[in-house]
C-alpha cells in the first residue's frame, strides 16, 4: 500500500504501530505510543502536557512476568512490556532518554506542515469511554493541524465505517478472536486505505468518498 500520508499510532497497544510498518513499509524510528499499552485518557493527558512527566522514576511500578519486567507509569497508567530488560535498581537513564526522544519526535510531527493520519485501537483499559474519549483526542490533535485524520478502531460494532470531519470510526475485531497477536491483517489494510482516502479528500477539498464496509 502506497500513500503520501504518514500513519502514526496512538496505541492502545502495539498492533497499530506494527501494521503501520508491515502494510505501509514505514521502517523509521518508532513513535512514542508504538510499543506501549496506553489508555486513551493517558493519550490525551500526555499530548496536552507534551509528555512533561512521562515515565518519571518515582512513578514507576515494577512487576516481573515470565522472565521480563512489566513497568507501569503509575501517573498515567501506561505500561511497557518491551523496554526494561532488567529490574530495579537497574540504571534506567537510557530508557528515559529513549522515551524522551520518541516523545520529542511525536511533538515535532504535531507541529510540522505535513498531513498525518493517527490510528487508535480500543483496548479494555479504555472501558466504556470508547469513541467519545478518542474524539476528544482528535479535537486536541486538530488544534495542531486541522486537516489531520484519526482512524479509531473498535471491536464492539461491526457496522460500516462512520465519519465526522477527519474522525473515522471503523470495525476492528478483538485480537481474542484471532490466532495471533497481530489481529487481522486484511482488515487493517482495508481500514488504513479508508483513512488514506478520507485524508486525501480533506487535503484536496473534494467530497468525502464513500467508505463502505467492502471498500
Amino acid at each position: 500500500m502506497e500513500t503520501e500520508f504518514r500513519f502514526i499510532s496512538l496505541g492502545g497497544d502495539c498492533q497499530p504501530g506494527h501494521h503501520g510498518r508491515r502494510i505501509l513499509q514505514q521502517q523509521d524510528i518508532p513513535f512514542v505510543f508504538d510499543w506501549l499499552m496506553t489508555p486513551v485518557a493517558a493519550v490525551e493527558e500526555l499530548i496536552a502536557s507534551e509528555f512533561a512527566d512521562f515515565f518519571r522514576t518515582e512513578n514507576l511500578i515494577w512487576e516481573q512476568r515470565d522472565g521480563y519486567w512489566s513497568v507501569t507509569d503509575g501517573r498515567h497508567g501506561v505500561v511497557s512490556h518491551h523496554h526494561f530488560k532488567a529490574g530495579p535498581p537497574e540504571p534506567i537513564r537510557q530508557v528515559h532518554l529513549t522515551f524522551r526522544g520518541y516523545a520529542q519526535r511525536f511533538v515535532k510531527v504535531l507541529r510540522r506542515n505535513r498531513p498525518v493520519i493517527y490510528v487508535r485501537r480500543w483496548i479494555k483499559e479504555d472501558g466504556d469511554q470508547r469513541e467519545a474519549a478518542a474524539m476528544r483526542v482528535y479535537h486536541r490533535l486538530r488544534a495542531y493541524r486541522p486537516d489531520c485524520v484519526l482512524l479509531y478502531l473498535q471491536p464492539h460494532d461491526p457496522s460500516p465505517p462512520q465519519i465526522e470531519g477527519g474522525f473515522i470510526r471503523a470495525y476492528n475485531p478483538s485480537s481474542e478472536t484471532s490466532t495471533n497477536w497481530e489481529g487481522y491483517i486484511p482488515i487493517y489494510q482495508r481500514n488504513f486505505a479508508r483513512a488514506a482516502r478520507l485524508a486525501t479528500a480533506i487535503a484536496t477539498r473534494v467530497p468525502v468518498p464513500e467508505l463502505t464496509a467492502h471498500a
